[in-house]
């Protein structure tokens, strides 16, 4: 497949935010304080989430309609998904990835929001990006290094290699009264399962999310791919064996350069002893080499990851070099 870039994101160009899983439910004052962060960064923002015509309750075929319509849209420089949800899948038979593919441009979400990721990968070749959504600058302080890493891969758009965040946080603070600041923890960087390196072609999303397209059209190539997976804090040790059982029997497992996982919030109860205890399980190839514990998932801060872009790992030097991923 020949891999298309999109064109890089510039300051005062225009990003149009959407929902096509679960509905938005926060007020209008919390969404706005997203919003705002992208205008203080510089872009015009359109947000589809909220305004008459938007995404709320519409059917599933609308919704499609509404992204069909925004990839037409010459003045929409940007696609990013407000957070995730369950069913972005059932979009997918409803795009039409011959406007995706003559109009590519950086779509970008996590979570639930690798159905829409990954399908657009498979299906056009477009490089996707798995990163930040809306619900990323609205929660308190806002971590830096999530927007460094935005601003490195779909902006500047030059290979680099990544480092790990200093500090983390993945505490529920909108349960507490004090909800207006993060429990920030130091972070003790990336940890390695087995050696070795590698390089190819990146395949990245939430596990459970891409077993949804298993034996689809939208499936995407595991063949030769360094996979980024996440998981969500709802999901626990047990969930997370069953997904990555799953993904052996398919057979996609034999295919890995590379494996890379994401960070776990602490609901999940999956540290580091158990998550050890998993991968034995799994009796991965001995010559893949697998990194955890690396900035993307449900905590904060993230990195963005381009899909269906080209990275190397080193584990002896903890080491990640994404490619240029836009033009």
């Amino acid at each position: 497949m020949a891999y298309i870039f999109p064109k890089s994101l510039k300051f005062g160009d225009t990003i149009a935010v959407i929902s096509p899983s679960s509905p938005v439910t926060l007020n209008s004052a919390a969404v706005n304080k997203g919003l705002e962060y992208l205008r203080d960064k510089g872009f015009k923002v359109v947000d589809y989430t909220q305004k008459k015509g938007g995404f709320s309750q519409r059917s599933i075929k609308e919704k499609a309609s509404i992204v069909n319509k925004l990839f037409a849209n010459k003045s929409i420089a940007a696609i990013m998904a407000f957070w995730g949800g369950l069913t972005s899948n059932q979009v997918l038979d409803y795009l039409d990835f011959s406007i995706i593919k003559k109009n590519p441009k950086i779509v970008i979400g996590y979570s639930d929001i690798t159905a829409l990721t990954s399908a657009i990968t498979a299906k056009t070749g477009l490089i996707t990006f798995s990163g930040p959504g809306l619900i990323s600058f609205i929660k308190p302080e806002p971590f830096d290094y999530t927007w460094e890493y935005f601003e490195k891969v779909c902006m500047i758009g030059k290979p680099f290699v990544v480092s790990p965040s200093k500090t983390f946080a993945d505490d529920q603070y909108f349960l507490r009264k004090d909800s207006n600041h993060r429990i920030i923890q130091k972070n003790v960087g990336w940890k390695v399962f087995s050696s070795g390196k590698a390089n190819g072609r990146i395949v990245a999303g939430n596990l459970q999310t891409l077993l949804v397209l298993t034996k689809t059209p939208y499936q995407p190539n595991y063949k030769n791919s360094i996979l980024f997976i996440e998981e969500d804090e709802e999901i626990r040790p047990e969930h997370f064996l069953r997904f990555l059982t799953q993904l052996k029997q398919t057979k996609s497992l034999e295919r890995l350069k590379s494996l890379v996982i994401g960070r776990f919030c602490k609901q999940t109860n999956i540290n580091f002893n158990i998550l050890t205890k998993i991968l034995k399980s799994i009796n991965f190839p001995k010559e893949v080499p697998i990194l955890y514990n690396v900035d993307f998932g449900h905590s904060d801060p993230m990195i963005t990851i381009p899909n269906g872009g080209y990275c190397e790992i080193d584990t002896f030097r903890k080491y990640i070099k994404f490619e240029k991923a836009v033009l």
